[in-house]
């Protein structure tokens, strides 16, 4: 019973540690995405061996090659190495962040991968955790309702 309590406390915490929409971006992480006012990003957590992630990038990459937003990749492989294979592999086009020292997924803490965030003035305007198809037509509509 005391494990159960204490599994919960734990869960509930890291729950509440992640940031969720409407919570600022702190400045110095801005600052390292060289995120700049007036644009909206889609930031995209990313590893290479999760699977849903191996599916949706390439449709992220649709989203920057059609210019629907900035989008910015984060890497989160423990080697480097592995996850500039992966991106290789992949073609991405749009910016990609080794976060080797994982100061970026501390802060964003996401609840699971692919996780994207919707960022605009150091704001975040929605997440989605998980794996969704067509994520290219979702961000799409969720861009037109933002801007």
């Amino acid at each position: 019973m005391l494990k159960n309590i204490l599994y919960s406390l734990l869960f509930s915490t890291v729950a509440l540690m992640a940031l969720e929409t409407g919570d600022s971006v702190p400045q110095n992480i801005q600052d390292r995405l060289k995120l700049e006012s007036d644009k909206v990003y889609v930031v995209d957590f990313f590893a290479s061996w999760c699977k849903s992630c191996k599916k949706e990038l390439p449709l992220i990459t649709n989203v920057y090659n059609e210019k629907i937003a900035e989008v910015i990749g984060i890497n989160v492989d423990k080697n480097q190495e592995d996850g500039e294979k992966f991106v290789k592999e992949l073609e991405l086009a749009f910016p990609i962040v080794y976060d080797s020292d994982k100061s970026l997924v501390e802060t964003f803490n996401p609840l699971g991968f692919p996780a994207v965030y919707y960022v605009k003035n150091g704001q975040i305007l929605n997440v989605i955790f998980g794996a969704v198809e067509e994520i290219d037509k979702k961000i799409k509509e969720d861009i037109k309702a933002i801007k």
